[in-house]
C-alpha cells in the first residue's frame, strides 16, 4: 500500500510538467521562466510529497534546468558549491567536535543545574540548554541528546510522586511539557543564528542572489553577515522562548513550584559522569569560542584590515584547526577525525544545492519579475496586514510541509512582491523565514516533533493541543518583532523598496 502510494507521488511530478508544457505559457511570460516555473512544480510536488528521498529530488534541476534551457550545466550546478552551503558544513563540523568531547553535553547539563529544581525552573532550564544549543548544533542532534535526560528526570519525579500521599499541582502534566518543550526550543533556538537552521541560510543566500553581492551593489547591508542575523534572529529567538515556557508551564500545563525531587542528583550524577573538563574539551571550547568571536566582530575588527575575509572563511579556519590540533587523552588522533567527519549531513547539503539552483532559476529565467507583475493587484494593501497573512500562512503551511522547501519557494515570491507594494525586502523575506521555523502542531513538521512523539510520551492531542496556540503566539511575536524590530536593529525603511534595487 505504502509503496503503491510512493508511485502515485512519483507519477504526480513528471505529469503536472508535462501538463504545464502541453498548456503553454500565459500571455506576456517568457518560455524560459515558464521551464523554470514547470520544473519547479515538479521539483515542488517531489519535495512535499517525499515521493523519494528529499536529497535526491534536489538533484533534479541538473537535469531539468539544462534540458529545458533555464540554464546551462555549469550555470545550474554553480549553487551547489555556494559559499554559503560551506559555512554550513565548517559549522557542522564544529558542532561534531563538540560531540565528539561531549562539550555539549557538559554544556547543557550546567545550564539546567545552575537553573532550579521545581518544576518551573526544571522546564526553564531544559528550553535554555536545549535553545542555546541548536544556534551552533543541528535541531535534531540536540533534540536526541536532550531527550534522554529529560525522560529520566521524568522517570525520577513519577517515583516521587507515586511515594507521596499528596497531590502535586502539574505533576501529571509535567512530563508532557518537558517533552514537548525540547522539541520546541530545538527548532525556535535555530533562528538565533546564521547557521542554527537551514532556512536562515537560505535567506542569506536568496538576499545576495536577487540583490547582488556587497562589492556589486556597495551595500554591505544587502550581503546578510552573521552578527547581522544575529542581532535580529537572537532577541526573537530569546523572546519566543520565554514564551514557549510561559505557555507550557501557565497556560498549557499549568505546572506548579513543586520540588522535583532527585532531579538535582540526576543532572549531578550525570556531571560526574563526564569528569573534571578534559584538555581535549578545552581545546574545542576555545576554538569555537573564538570562531564564534570571528562572527560576530568581522564586520568591524577584521574586514576593514582583510577586505577578502568572509563568514565562510572564519569558520573553515576553524574547522580545519580541528584537524591538526593533537588529542591527549587518545595518542595518534587529533581533535577531530575523518571518521568523524562521515557524520556531516551530505543530503542537506545537497537540498542546500537544490534549494539555491531554484532560487537561481527563478531570477536568470525572469520568473520573480513575471510573478511581481501578477501581484499588483495588491498594491494599496497595508504592509503589516500582508506581513501578517504572509507570516500566518508560512507557519502552518510549514506543519505539513519541508520547511526549506516553504523557504525556497516563497522567497523569491516575497522579493517580488516587495517591490510592488514599495516595502524593504527584509521584511517579508526575514517573515517568511523565521515563520518556517515555527512548527509545533503535528510530529511531521519537524524532526524535533517527530522525535519526543516518537518516545511514548506524548499524544498527538497534546502537541495539536499545545502547539495551535504557540503557533498563533509565534505568529504575533514575528510580526511584531519584523514590523517594529528588524528596521530598527538594521537601519532600514520598512515602508520604502530601496531605488538602487529597481531594475
Amino acid at each position: 500500500m505504502i509503496f503503491s502510494r510512493k508511485l502515485v507521488f512519483i507519477a504526480i511530478g513528471p505529469f503536472l510538467f508535462c501538463l504545464l508544457l502541453l498548456l503553454g505559457p500565459p500571455e506576456g511570460m517568457a518560455y524560459s521562466a515558464y521551464m523554470a516555473l514547470a520544473s519547479t512544480v515538479w521539483i515542488a510536488s517531489w519535495w512535499v510529497t517525499e515521493a523519494i528521498p528529499i536529497p535526491a529530488t534536489s538533484l533534479l534541476p541538473l537535469v531539468l534546468f539544462p534540458l529545458t534551457g533555464v540554464m546551462t550545466m555549469k550555470e545550474t550546478t554553480a549553487p551547489y558549491a555556494s559559499p554559503i552551503i560551506y559555512l554550513f558544513l565548517g559549522g557542522f563540523l564544529m558542532a561534531l567536535a563538540m560531540e565528539r568531547w561531549n562539550l555539549h553535553r557538559r554544556i547543557a547539563l550546567s545550564l539546567i543545574a545552575m537553573v532550579g529544581t521545581n518544576m518551573r525552573q526544571i522546564l526553564l532550564g531544559f528550553i535554555l540548554a536545549t535553545g542555546f544549543l541548536s544556534m551552533w548544533i543541528s535541531n535534531t542532534a540536540t533534540t536526541l541528546m536532550m531527550l534522554p535526560i529529560a525522560i529520566s528526570v521524568i522517570g525520577q519525579f513519577e517515583t516521587f510522586s507515586a511515594k507521596d500521599s499528596f497531590d502535586h499541582p502539574g505533576a501529571s502534566s509535567f512530563g508532557k511539557a518537558l517533552i514537548l518543550s525540547i522539541a520546541y526550543s530545538a527548532s525556535i533556538g535555530g533562528m538565533a543564528t546564521l547557521v542554527g537552521t537551514p532556512t536562515n541560510l537560505i535567506f542569506a543566500n536568496a538576499v545576495k542572489d536577487t540583490y547582488g553581492s556587497e562589492s556589486q551593489l556597495n551595500l554591505p547591508q544587502m550581503d546578510i553577515a552573521f552578527d547581522q542575523w544575529m542581532w535580529f534572529g537572537l532577541p526573537v529567538s530569546l523572546l519566543l522562548l520565554g514564551v514557549c515556557w510561559w505557555h507550557l508551564s501557565h497556560n498549557a500545563f499549568k505546572l506548579g513550584t513543586t520540588k522535583v525531587e532527585g532531579s538535582k542528583a540526576i543532572i549531578n550524577s550525570e556531571l560526574a559522569q563526564l569528569g573534571k573538563m578534559k584538555l581535549e574539551e578545552k581545546w574545542v571550547l576555545a576554538i569555537f569560542s573564538l570562531v564564534a568571536l570571528g562572527w560576530i566582530t568581522r564586520r568591524y575588527l577584521i574586514t576593514p584590515f582583510f577586505p577578502a575575509v568572509d563568514d565562510t572563511n572564519i569558520v573553515m579556519v576553524g574547522a580545519l584547526l580541528m584537524f591538526v590540533v593533537p588529542s591527549k587523552s587518545q595518542p595518534n588522533t587529533f581533535l577531530m577525525d575523518w571518521k568523524t567527519a562521515l557524520k556531516l549531513p551530505w543530503g542537506v547539503l545537497l537540498l542546500f544545492g537544490g534549494a539555491f539552483a531554484v532560487a537561481a532559476a527563478f531570477e536568470t529565467s525572469g520568473l520573480t519579475a513575471w510573478i511581481g507583475e501578477q501581484l499588483k493587484l495588491l498594491k494599496g494593501i497595508p504592509f503589516w496586514l500582508i506581513l501578517l497573512i504572509v507570516i500566518t500562512t508560512v507557519n502552518f503551511l510549514t506543519e505539513i510541509t519541508q520547511n526549506i522547501a516553504t523557504c525556497t519557494l516563497m522567497l523569491p515570491i516575497m522579493a517580488a512582491l516587495s517591490g510592488v507594494i514599495d516595502a524593504h525586502p527584509f521584511g517579508l523575506m526575514a517573515g517568511t523565514c523565521i515563520a518556517a521555523s515555527c512548527a509545533f502542531m503535528l510530529p511531521v513538521a519537524t524532526a524535533p516533533n517527530a522525535v519526543v512523539f516518537g518516545s511514548g510520551h506524548i499524544t498527538m492531542k497534546d502537541m495539536v493541543r499545545a502547539g495551535f496556540l504557540l503557533n498563533i503566539l509565534s505568529v504575533i511575536v514575528i510580526l511584531l518583532a519584523t514590523y517594529f524590530l528588524l528596521p530598527l536593529l538594521w537601519g532600514i525603511d520598512m515602508q520604502s523598496f530601496p531605488a538602487v534595487l529597481r531594475r
